[in-house]
């Protein structure tokens, strides 16, 4: 019995060791994707919304009857990456965005902010995905404070959704 035992253990770290062993992968991944790249094209707005910081309950609004009605043209904001310029194209509600100017990213490889500059103010928006050329979804948001001397005070977020056209 005491044979059967070590014979046993001895079958066991083998079969442990032997499925330890893996194939190893060849290939190659590729270049990453390029987020500039990514950017480049026509996005429209699909979904906007309001988080209310200041709310207890920090509720969130749904209120994308101000820019999408039917009959109307929907938002659209037109990225280039050739020259990091963008444009706008509005009937209803209110351009967060500017008409046109420049944009960029807080880090180009792993983005987190996109960098709006529209000539008279410079908005930040937290990206809430990183998008390449194949992605068809772009979340950002827009954060609000008021600031008074030192005190920082988040307000509001205001939500875009925008899919590729």
């Amino acid at each position: 019995m005491k044979n059967f035992s070590y014979i046993f253990c001895l079958l066991l770290v083998i079969g442990v060791l032997a499925s330890g062993c893996k194939k190893k992968i060849e290939g190659e991944l590729g270049a990453p994707y390029s987020k500039v790249t990514g950017m480049t094209g026509a996005w429209e707005l699909t979904e906007f919304s309001q988080l209310d910081l200041k709310n207890p309950i920090k509720e969130e609004r749904d209120l994308s009857s101000f820019f999408i009605q039917e009959g109307s043209n929907p938002f659209t904001i037109e990225f280039n990456s050739e020259d990091r310029s963008f444009s706008t194209s509005i009937e209803i509600g209110k351009n967060y965005f500017g008409d046109m100017g420049t944009w960029g990213f807080d880090d180009d490889d792993y983005p987190s902010f996109l960098y709006i500059d529209n000539g008279s103010q410079i908005l930040e928006f937290e990206m809430g995905n990183m998008v390449d050329q194949y992605d068809r979804e772009l979340n950002l948001d827009l954060n609000r404070a008021c600031v008074s001397g030192d005190d920082i005070t988040e307000t509001v977020i205001y939500r875009f959704k925008f899919i590729r056209q």
